[in-house]
């Protein structure tokens, strides 16, 4: 049987996946065409995909992303509009500064870091991180000639040629595997930093591009504001990050619009309405079927390049082609008088440098970075682990992890007492990655749903990774949708 999604003299539009980027594609669907039935098929048993936050024993657990950038305008802005802009939350100013753990000591972060690449002198020099040669070596950039040809080449390729080897290892990479959990050597610089060759090509050096970039964008922001008081470059929200999903829930429910839980979508396929217009039909398992008008396909590229497939195989083939990294999130709460040292988590955490080869890649300092976080007189922790290249370490059982975290704050930080909150939270097959050759998939995907009229994507495994770009992503393909369906 087949449930009839039209609603009369309006459409029905289906949004496959009930994580940031569908919700706010289903959000604008329902700003942009208020007559229309939205419905969101969402496979698990709640909606948020990665942004979650969990309460227990009086801490405010992150068991994803804790921030997005404000400088990337869709997460901010959807923020706002949702009437959630009180609610913003900064980074504990007291306690700024991050860390780099190398050869066992932690060596603070460098000050004037712009898009991985240092912009200001006097921090690189006086830097634990990088010898003198090193230094000497990064300080080449200024002189060597830009690359002339057009192709792509992975980042570890282009900042090694750049900048040198060692201060890529010791302080470029471990930033951006904070970013893309990813194997540097695999990532294509054109679909992750595109604006790194922009600054080699234009300015002839990579940190001459970069701090005029800088300048261009402080000038613009400032412009913007008008006065207003400068966000920071990361935001949160002081009831944790899960606060902008449960406000899109709230608003599409007040909307009307149908939310289906532990609703997995199996297929999409061609359909014609009884006055001979083209539909799709959507397979959501028990649910049974539904004709609409238009479809937006939100739920990870592993799960929707097989319904992408049986529309346009080479379309499904490329998106199916995009590899995935898991990663897992260990918290451990402890009391404050057992830290031996409390100055040392004066700080936001420390990033971990692939050539050390340690479990825990990186760690945050939660209830340093953030306030409220961990009750009166605790600490809560927070580490990372999985990257490309160790997916070994997402194998391990949770016992395990929450031992290799424990290992980690007894040798860093010192400290070696039972938590009194222990949990592991796991992202199977959560981070794309943006090898070499994806925008050559990209463009294969595209191409594909271009020949799909009513059919749309969104979702982080195209064009960005964090919370704005799956925002604007669901955004995007939310217009396009609207847009074929009146024409």
């Amino acid at each position: 049987m087949s449930e009839r999604g039209t609603t009369p003299g309006g459409r029905t539009f289906a949004v496959v996946g009930g994580g940031v980027s569908g919700l706010a594609a289903a959000w604008r669907l329902v700003q942009r065409d208020p007559a229309a039935r939205v419905i969101v098929f969402e496979s698990s048993d709640r909606l948020g995909g990665k942004l979650r936050t969990v309460e227990a024993d009086g801490f405010l657990i992150e068991a994803g992303p804790d921030a997005f950038l404000s400088a990337k305008p869709r997460g901010v802005g959807l923020a706002r509009e949702l009437g959630l802009e009180s609610q913003f939350q900064s980074p504990d100013p007291a306690t700024k500064g991050s860390f780099v753990l190398r050869r066992g000591e932690l060596h603070p972060l460098p000050e004037g870091l712009t898009g991985l690449i240092p912009t200001r002198l006097k921090p690189m020099a006086q830097t634990s991180l990088i010898s003198p040669l090193g230094k000497a070596r990064m300080a080449l950039d200024f002189a060597l000639p830009a690359r002339k040809d057009d192709a792509d080449e992975s980042l570890h390729a282009f900042l090694t040629r750049r900048l040198g080897r060692e201060p890529f290892e010791n302080l470029i990479e471990p930033l951006m595997a904070g970013i893309y959990a990813g194997d540097a050597k695999q990532l294509s610089l054109a679909a992750t930093f595109p604006q790194l060759r922009r600054a080699e090509r234009e300015h002839g050096g990579v940190i001459k591009g970069v701090i005029a970039a800088r300048k261009q964008a402080e000038a613009a922001k400032a412009s913007a504001l008008g006065g207003a008081p400068a966000l920071p470059p990361f935001v949160s929200f002081t009831t944790g990050s899960e606060t902008l999903i449960r406000a899109l829930a709230d608003r599409l429910g007040e909307a009307g619009a149908d939310i289906r839980l532990s609703a997995p979508v199996t297929a999409v396929r061609p359909a014609v309405s009884e006055s001979g217009c083209r539909q799709w039909r959507v397979s959501a398992g028990e649910g049974g079927d539904v004709l609409v008008d238009g479809v937006i396909l939100a739920a990870p590229a592993w799960a929707t390049a097989p319904i992408l497939t049986a529309l346009d195989t080479d379309a499904g083939t490329a998106l199916g082609e995009i590899p995935f990294v898991s990663t897992a999130l260990i918290m451990l709460g402890f009391p404050l008088s057992q830290v031996p040292d409390p100055k040392r988590l004066h700080g936001h955490g420390y990033v971990v440098p692939r050539t050390e080869g340690r479990a825990i890649m990186a760690m945050t300092w939660l209830s340093s970075k953030w306030r409220n976080r961990a009750p009166e007189g605790m600490v809560l922790l927070r580490g990372f682990a999985g990257r490309s290249g160790q997916e070994e370490v997402f194998a391990r059982s949770d016992d395990e992890l929450i031992a290799a975290m424990r290992s980690e704050v007894r040798e860093v930080l010192g400290i070696d007492a039972n938590p009194v909150l222990a949990q592991v939270h796991r992202h199977p097959n959560a981070m794309p990655q943006y090898t070499l050759g994806h925008l050559d998939r990209v463009r294969r995907v595209e191409a594909g749903i271009g020949q799909l009229p009513g059919i749309e994507i969104a979702g982080n495994a195209l064009h960005g990774v964090g919370i704005p770009d799956a925002i604007l992503a669901g955004e995007r393909a939310a217009d396009a949708l609207v847009a074929q369906t009146r024409s």
